[in-house]
This record gives C-alpha cells, structure tokens and sequence, in this order.
C-alpha cells in the first residue's frame, strides 16, 4: 500500500483532469457479468449512446475511510483480478498500473502546432527513432504501456496503437500520415501513447534508477486554432511537464519565397492559409496564464522546444557550414553544446529572413526554450506517397533536450 500526501494530486493521461488518487473508482480486469452504459467515458469521447463497459465500483464512502485512503491505498495488480484496476473518476479511462499505484511520475510532453507544420509525421518518426537507436545510443529503456483503443473499446499495448496510426502507413506502406481529424470527429485521436523510460545511472559510486511516464499526445491543429477549442482540446499542454511547439517556417512569407517555384508549387502558399505562425504560442501563454493565475511578465518555465519544421527545404538555401542540416551525435549522452549552438543558428536564421519576431516573442514570454530545425521525412514526398527512403534530420532532439531538463 502506497503511502500519500493528502493534498498531492496526480493527472489522468487521458482527460488531463487532476485528482487526489483516493478518488479513483476501480473496474474489474476480467468480468463474466452484465456490462452496463458507461456515461462518463461516453462523454469523453464524444459516444451516444455511451459504450458498454464493466461496472464501475466507487471508492469507500465512510467519513473515516475516505480520511484513511487520503494517506494510504490499497495496490491494484493485474494477478489480482478482484483489485479492480484504478480508472480516472472524471472520464473512466485506466490508468497505468504504476500512475494508478502512485509509483511513477507522469511526465506529459505535450506536441502542439498547426496543421501544415507536419506534426503527425514527426510523431511517427521520433518514437520509431527513439525504441530503435536512440535508447541504446542513450543508454536508457523504454516500454510500452497500455492505452485504449476506440475501435475495439479495450486497454491494447502502445506499440499496437502506434503501428496503427503511424508504423505500417510510414515503413510498411511508404506513405505519409493523413492529416489528424479533430478530436471532435476522430474519438481515437483524444488517446495518447504512452511509454516508461528508465535509465540507471551512478552517481558517488551508488547505482541510482530513474523512471518516468512519457505521455505523448498528437492534437490536431484545428482544435487549437481558437482560444475556446484550446481550452477544451489543449488541456493537456497546459498539464504538460514539457512542450514541443512545430511551426512551419514557410507560413513565414518571406521564407516562402526563398524557395524554387517547382518547390512552392508543391506546398501551402501562406497568402492562402488563416492565421499566423504565431497564433499557436499565443493560444498556449493564454492557457497557461489562465491555468496557473500567473502575473503580467511573469514567463513561463515549462521547457518548451520550438522545432522549425521541413528543415530540408533549405537545402541550398543555408550557407553551407550551416550545421542545421548536420545530424547531432549524441554519444552516450545528450550533445547539449551542438544543440545550443545550433538553436542559436536558428534564431539568426530567422532574424535574417523577416520572422525575428517569433523568437522575440518566445523570449520575452517563456524562460526555459531552445529552437531546433527539423525534418521527419528528409525529403519533399509526392502526394502521399514517399517519394524515397526517409532521411530524418534532428527528430529526436527537441525530446531529448525536454528530457535533459526534467532530469532531478
């Protein structure tokens, strides 16, 4: 039985609700009996009528157990069927058995941009990266944890969710991810993946292993792209331990038109699209300020990474000792000095070429950021076909830059 706080609250990885864990209602892992509409979780995800589901068993009402589990609760585990497992008391969702049991931390790394940033792409590539190079380059593990799936209404592992969204249509198919629905529509997009990583590391001679949650949560533009929709859809930005912001730069007209004609012919031209680049960090410091009473100037201290997408588009374009286009090597460790030196090549990039006032504006509001330039795919593809293998730039490093800030 893990022992508590009594003000100490953790956050569902799924509704991003805060609560104290002694309010967590259970739900039977294995279940013979009649199964009964589960209205909260039809709420949240937009299901009527509500989906068929085991029943729910609240937590103890009595005035003196509900002060005991204020402190202690009893340890839910999938060999004891009778436990129950711990579910969110606002949306019904599991919980991660270690989340569920107040073993780990979650940390949320929220992904948030706009629609032509390239987001779900980068998605698919960066956790494909992560679980085949960089855990061992970086010496840590990473597992996969259950999620749900909407689709079959059942808890299925992570690495299953994932090859759904993104593995089989990027290296099986060789095609790119379909622009994100909205949440609203898409039900299955409100459900992230998520991961353990775990390093051990030594510190005065003493072995010391260290574990985290790492939710991570593909939004799509169009349910940030007012402030009322951020309210609803972002409320996982605001809860996050960590944000990567992506931003195209060729919304940047200026940008734009430094490409070749046969290049701009084949992407959005900005004149025609709504909106600014910077309307996405505007909707997150409102959230932000809203969420937490900050003062007028105070900055925000979430790491944020700003990643410039489409990177590769630049090719010819930067000077050529530019080291944008370099991929960072991470030896044993993150390259905390490369990163720095190219986030500052990227800030003049943009000062340089008429879009000085987003890292203006990222300065002046936020007090723990660095700019990284990016590419999932490493090429222009045709259509939705892959026109060649892919050629990641820089993917991992807006993640591991986030990850090397939470560290204790």
């Amino acid at each position: 039985m893990p022992f508590l706080l009594p003000w100490e609250k953790t956050t569902c990885p799924f509704c991003f609700r805060e609560f104290h864990l002694s309010e967590a209602p259970t739900r039977p892992f294995s279940y013979s009996g009649e199964w009964l509409p589960d209205v909260e979780m039809g709420e949240f995800l937009n299901q009527f009528p509500p989906p068929q589901q085991p029943p729910v068993t609240p937590p103890p009402q009595g005035i003196f157990s509900r002060w005991f589990r204020r402190f202690y609760v009893p340890v839910c585990r999938d060999q004891s069927p009778e436990s129950g497992h711990r579910i969110c008391p606002c949306c019904h969702m599991f919980l991660p058995q270690a989340l569920g049991n107040w073993n780990r931390k979650s940390d949320i790394i929220a992904i948030v941009g706009s629609r032509s940033s390239g987001k779900s792409n980068y998605f698919g590539v960066l956790l494909k990266l992560l679980e085949q190079r960089y855990t061992a380059q970086l010496g840590f593990g990473m597992r996969p944890l259950p999620t749900f799936d909407v689709r079959s209404m059942r808890r299925v592992n992570s690495r299953e969710l994932y090859e759904q969204r993104y593995g089989r249509r990027l290296f099986r198919d060789g095609r790119v991810i379909q622009q994100t629905e909205r949440s609203a529509v898409d039900a299955d997009i409100k459900i992230p993946l998520i991961y353990q990583l775990s390093r051990t590391r030594y510190h005065r001679g003493k072995e010391i292993h260290s574990s985290i949650d790492l939710v991570i949560f593909d939004a799509a533009g169009e349910d940030l792209n007012t402030m009322t929709n951020f309210e609803i859809f972002g409320r996982y930005a605001v809860k996050a331990s960590g944000i990567i912001v992506m931003i195209d730069p060729f919304r940047y007209e200026s940008i734009y038109r430094l490409l070749p004609p046969q290049v701009q012919a084949q992407i959005p031209n900005p004149t025609a699209m709504e909106g600014t680049p910077d309307d996405i960090i505007d909707y997150l410091l409102n959230a932000k300020i809203n969420e937490r009473g900050a003062r007028p100037g105070q900055k925000i201290q979430v790491p944020t990474a700003i990643a410039m997408t489409k990177i590769d588009l630049l090719r010819g374009i930067l000077p050529k000792n530019s080291t944008l286009l370099r991929e960072t090597k991470h030896d044993g460790t993150f390259n905390a000095q490369q990163c720095q030196r190219k986030s500052g090549e990227m800030i003049d990039f943009l000062r340089n070429h008429g879009a000085g006032e987003l890292e203006a504006n990222i300065r002046s509001q936020f007090g723990n950021y660095a700019f990284f330039g990016v590419s999932a795919l490493g090429h222009l593809p045709q259509g939705e076909n892959l026109a060649q293998n892919l050629r990641p730039v820089n993917v991992v490093d807006p993640l591991l830059w986030i990850l090397r800030q939470l560290q204790p």
